[in-house]
């Protein structure tokens, strides 16, 4: 329980700082807009200078960010080139996959597995201001390659697709003013992560990450024109038997009150000095915890608050330099962790750093990451719940060439599970290429 209270605390801290922080900046932009900026005052619309021309969805400025944009970009930051009405193009992930697993009933298992991930994706501008987007997804592995097509609101696994499936895990419409808002309605990918360099790290929202297949059925809607920062809100809908997102048990959306849940979020990638992120997150996931972890026990609301700083050093987009970040969540009510020994609720607590050193040569990058993750933080598509994990990650992104990436890394229960032997270990590493196409 002081665990909690002291996060309680460190949270009202972190929050006030990512806020308090971009009021200097807040003050700066009001009085020396720079010309071309979004935001920019009454007064230079006055002077009637000729508009830029439109060029479809708004143009995401990432500040020359370290971290991918195959693995930060939603679904609404798609940017639109104009030259071309509709647009095809996709993206091959395979890798070599080897784990070795102490589990929990005893047992040792060791595997050495091939896996892919193909998307396709269509997308342009059928009339102005709205665009069009499908993409067909699917995973292969040396286990499964039968090509089966599934298409069904909630993921058929814990991590989105199952091997030798395929779906559409993008069936949009984008609806966008360029400097204001945007609106992006049906099937999508949703990403909130903190940008670390090597890691695109989340405690609460990362769809299709690594080799996944999963998404965001719902409304995606983002707001500028807050000082610099990005506004988020979105609604999912979610299935009875699950949702396209990978969620945790003992969360559940079998409950009618379940089927939609609600995140909002705030971030601002401008600099400050040397941080290149804040971002604030909440999920609101209305009488989806099983507190007893049974079906006919209480429900409960399930609300996670995550807060995410990043900085880099020095403050440039080539040469060498260190990205590092963290990010850290909070649940206020979680489930009973062993509802056969007492009523003491799961940990909420959940967090990690990452630090990365890009560029040590130019094009090579590596990083490490650790966390930890209570019983009770349900919602991270990256960390496990009751885990503690650490990762060493090198990263090789030639110019006009596939990226090239190889990790180790070690994974242990936090706390021994109810009715199990031991704790779980788990030691696993990957080979994996990306590479990205236009046809």
């Amino acid at each position: 329980m002081k665990r909690l209270a002291y996060l309680k605390y460190l949270i009202s801290i972190v929050a006030a700082v990512c806020l308090i922080a971009g009021e200097p900046a807040v003050a700066q932009e009001a009085a020396e807009p720079e010309q071309g900026e979004v935001g920019q005052q009454e007064e230079s619309e006055q002077q009637a200078e000729p508009e830029e021309p439109d060029q479809g969805a708004y143009a995401v400025d990432t500040n020359d960010d370290d971290t991918a944009d195959i693995d930060t970009a939603s679904t609404v930051d798609t940017v639109i080139d104009d030259s071309r009405r509709f647009t095809l193009n996709g993206d091959f992930r395979p890798l070599l996959n080897y784990a070795d697993r102490d589990n929990r009933d005893g047992s040792n298992v060791t595997d050495t597995t091939g896996q892919s991930r193909i998307r396709v994706k269509v997308y342009g501008t059928p009339i102005d201001k709205v665009q069009f987007g499908a993409r067909i997804a699917g995973k292969c592995s040396t286990n499964d390659c039968s090509a089966e097509w599934v298409w069904d609101s909630a993921s058929p696994g814990t991590n989105g697709l199952h091997e030798g499936q395929f779906t559409f895990d993008e069936l949009y419409l984008h609806f966008f003013r360029r400097e204001l808002f945007n609106l992006t309605v049906g099937r999508q990918q949703t990403r909130f992560v903190l940008r670390g360099g090597v890691f695109s790290r989340s405690l609460d929202r990362n769809d299709s990450n690594n080799a996944n297949v999963t998404w965001t059925d719902g409304f995606h809607f983002t707001f500028r024109r807050l000082a610099g920062w990005e506004g988020h809100f979105i609604m999912q809908h979610n299935a009875a038997d699950g949702t396209g997102s990978i969620r945790r048990g003992p969360l559940d959306f079998s409950d009618s009150s379940a089927r939609k849940t609600y995140f909002v979020g705030l971030e601002k990638t401008k600099p400050l000095g040397p941080i290149v992120q804040r971002s604030i997150g909440i999920s609101y996931l209305p009488k989806s915890l099983l507190k007893d972890t049974t079906l006919d026990g209480r429900r409960e609301d399930y609300l996670g608050y995550v807060v995410r700083l990043a900085a880099r050093w020095p403050q440039r987009s080539e040469g060498i330099r260190l990205r590092a970040g963290m990010e850290l969540g909070y649940a206020p009510e979680t489930h009973v962790f062993d509802a056969a020994a007492s009523d003491e609720e799961a940990d909420g607590l959940a967090w990690n750093v990452v630090a990365s050193l890009m560029d040590f040569i130019p094009g090579h990058n590596i990083g490490i990451n650790y966390g930890q993750t209570g019983a009770g933080w349900l919602l991270s598509p990256n960390f496990r719940n009751n885990e503690e994990s650490i990762e060493l990650r090198y990263v090789w992104r030639p110019k006009n060439f596939p990226t090239i990436d190889a990790r180790v890394r070690r994974r242990e229960d936090f706390d021994q599970e109810p009715g199990t032997l031991r704790k779980r270990e788990v030691f696993d590493a990957f080979l994996r290429v990306t590479w990205q196409f236009d046809l």
